[in-house]
């Protein structure tokens, strides 16, 4: 996955730890240049000192093929020109912290796909919400494992299965176990019979390498293929 990361201060640089520990292409933007020096001797990453606003630095940063932006400064402002210069550019994905949580309409108007105010925020949310858009929340559990709660999405691959099939198909990770599944009013404790509808809410013990390959799996194939 091609992300770009704008910011690797106190928030950015875990996101960006995040995303390299998980071998992605990470192009970081910091208009800082200690702080932009700090970074790219820390992070095996691309490291552009710039300020994200101009297109110069988004194209550097090849904006065009990426996947993903995660925004991470503190100022609002910056924050949403760089995500409408983004968009422009054609960047799948839009991710940004929101310092005042009045602005958050303004943010969704731009079309961002993943707002995180500050009374959540948290690197890991960020970098969460890239690999598992469809994650409604999670937990960690330490030593690479994770629950997360996930909806089954119109015309996603995982709609209509059973887990037995899943299994058998090879198409539920190893190590993925379905604990619970949320369905309108009732709480179901699935065995290998269950079948997953549409708008039912699992909650997924799964290994944290794989929460990009479960999300999949519960997303709208038709997007995916967007």
């Amino acid at each position: 996955m091609h992300i770009i990361i704008v910011g690797s201060g106190r928030t950015g640089k875990h996101v960006i730890e995040a995303a390299v520990n998980d071998k992605h292409d990470v192009f970081v933007i910091e208009k800082d240049k200690e702080t932009a020096d700090w970074a790219a001797s820390n992070f095996d990453c691309v490291v552009i000192h710039a300020d994200a606003t101009s297109i110069e630095a988004l194209e550097e940063a090849k904006a065009g093929e990426a996947d993903s932006i995660i925004v991470t400064t503190d100022d609002d402002a910056i924050n949403s020109l760089v995500l409408l210069l983004a968009k422009e550019q054609g960047v799948k994905q839009l991710v940004s912290s929101v310092n005042d949580e009045e602005r958050l309409d303004v943010f969704k108007h731009i079309g961002t796909d993943i707002i995180e105010s500050p009374f959540r925020l948290s690197a890991k949310h960020l970098y969460r919400a890239v690999q598992g858009p469809n994650v409604n929340e999670f937990l960690d559990l330490g030593d690479g494992f994770e629950i997360l709660e996930l909806e089954v999405e119109p015309d996603s691959e995982i709609s209509g299965q059973t887990i037995k099939k899943l299994k058998k198909e090879n198409k539920l990770p190893g190590n993925t176990l379905i604990v619970l599944i949320k369905r309108e009013d009732d709480f179901i404790i699935p065995d290998g019979s269950a079948e997953m509808k549409e708008k039912d809410v699992l909650v997924v013990l799964a290994k944290s390498d794989k929460v990009e390959d479960i999300s999949n799996l519960f997303g709208d194939k038709k997007n995916q293929d967007d």
